[in-house]
């Protein structure tokens, strides 16, 4: 349940990060539509949430919402260090991490 906190950060962070003009145009190579970044804002806020009350439901107030701040902070730095040498796999791993969350989730 943690893992799955963690990857709907990651997305969240992804979301914000795509919501700047610049991140986008490195990205997708075009700049972002007022609706579009309008859009990612709310997707980010949304998987920030939702990652919260995993973390909640899973550890507790006190402890689940500590260990959503450590894990904001985890999906930022790897976000950050992902976009600084392999811009492209950001993507891959928003794809990748949900994926095998839910999988361990269900085993």
């Amino acid at each position: 349940m943690v893992l799955l906190g963690f990857a709907c950060n990651y997305l969240a962070m992804l979301a914000l990060c795509l919501a700047m003009p610049r991140h986008h145009k490195l990205l997708l190579q075009k700049e972002p539509a007022a609706a579009r970044q309008h859009l990612l804002r709310g997707v980010a806020i949304g998987a920030l949430v939702v990652a919260l009350a995993l973390c909640v439901r899973e550890l507790g107030g006190e402890i689940g919402t500590l260990i959503w701040f450590c894990l904001l902070m985890l999906a930022g730095w790897l976000l950050v260090g992902l976009l600084a040498w392999r811009a492209r796999w950001v993507f891959r791993l928003a794809a990748v991490l949900p994926v095998v969350s839910g999988v361990l989730l269900v085993l």
